[in-house]
């Protein structure tokens, strides 16, 4: 289905029930140390820990018996929103702000239980078929605990070492340009304000000709009024989505506030379908009929 500088992610068919599923193996260098496939393993426990039906499905978690490591996940069938917004070759309209709703909803979810993305970008959000969903389709988060994992020293340095480069740095937040550490959940506020920005007007609020470029713009440079390109923008939207773009932290808001910053604003409510139970619901819906 895809590869990159960590691994691959190939499509997969339990035998059995006849399930799909998206099975997600890391290269072999990175297989092999321990500290790495720890926090592989670990990140894939705290998403199902959030337990939201715009997070990624993680079923199981392992080692080939070469040491590689596995991760088999729900697959999801659709696009990823980087291709919604290049086949729109514009902005995306009200959709724009269902769909923000929608990661914001998912988001709050997940910084409740402390997890934070950290690699939040249209890359990483999948929109995929719902009719339970006004719209007719759901955003889903996926690749959570990828930036986790590139902090490490061991991986970055091996990123380095075979010339795995990252790529510009469009979404980061100041604070992870700046690789001092201390980053709390108001990233994912930062990024998910640039991705709003770009749906809205159909442009990014920072580029340049590379890497340093766009970093020193995230650091120093504030981002051009959302009203230069739409001039009859609501007030209160682009005063959110430049909240959530505040070089300071502390100084945007959380992302329960954004998702009902986005409520008041017409975002409508995406309807919580039911998840489908897992192994241990139904052992624990077992011993209750057992105990009746």
């Amino acid at each position: 289905l895809g590869e990159g500088g960590m691994g691959a992610v190939y499509e997969g068919v339990h035998e059995q029930i006849g399930r799909r599923s998206a099975v997600k193996l890391l290269h072999a260098e990175f297989s092999q140390n321990p500290q790495v496939c720890n926090r592989f393993f670990n990140e894939a426990r705290a998403v199902n820990i959030v337990q939201h039906p715009g997070v990624v499905q993680v079923f199981e978690v392992g080692q080939l018996p070469d040491h590689t490591a596995y991760m088999v996940m729900e697959f999801l069938e659709g696009e990823t929103l980087s291709a919604r917004i290049k086949r729109a070759g514009g902005p995306l309209g009200p959709d724009a702000l269902r769909i923000a709703r929608q990661v914001a909803s998912a988001l709050a979810a997940a910084h409740r239980e402390g997890v934070v993305h950290r690699d939040l970008k249209p890359d990483n959000v999948m929109m995929v078929p719902d009719s339970e969903t006004q719209g007719g389709e759901r955003a889903k988060l996926v690749d959570f605990g990828i930036a986790k994992m590139l902090e490490e020293p061991e991986v970055a340095e091996m990123k380095t070492r075979t010339g795995m480069l990252l790529g510009t740095p469009t979404y980061m937040s100041p604070e992870q340009c700046r690789g001092t550490g201390g980053i709390t959940e108001k990233t994912d506020v930062y990024s998910l304000g640039l991705m709003l920005y770009m749906m809205l007007c159909g442009k990014l609020p920072y580029k340049g000709g590379g890497a340093g470029e766009v970093i020193a713009q995230h650091l120093f440079v504030p981002a051009r009024s959302l009203k230069d390109y739409l001039p009859n923008v609501n007030d209160g939207l682009a005063a959110l989505v430049h909240r959530m773009m505040n070089k300071k932290p502390e100084e945007r808001p959380t992302m329960v506030e954004v998702t009902q910053a986005l409520e008041v604003l017409g975002a409508p409510r995406a309807t919580m379908t039911r998840q489908a139970p897992t192994a241990a619901m139904l052992a624990q819906g077992v011993s209750t009929l057992e105990q009746a």
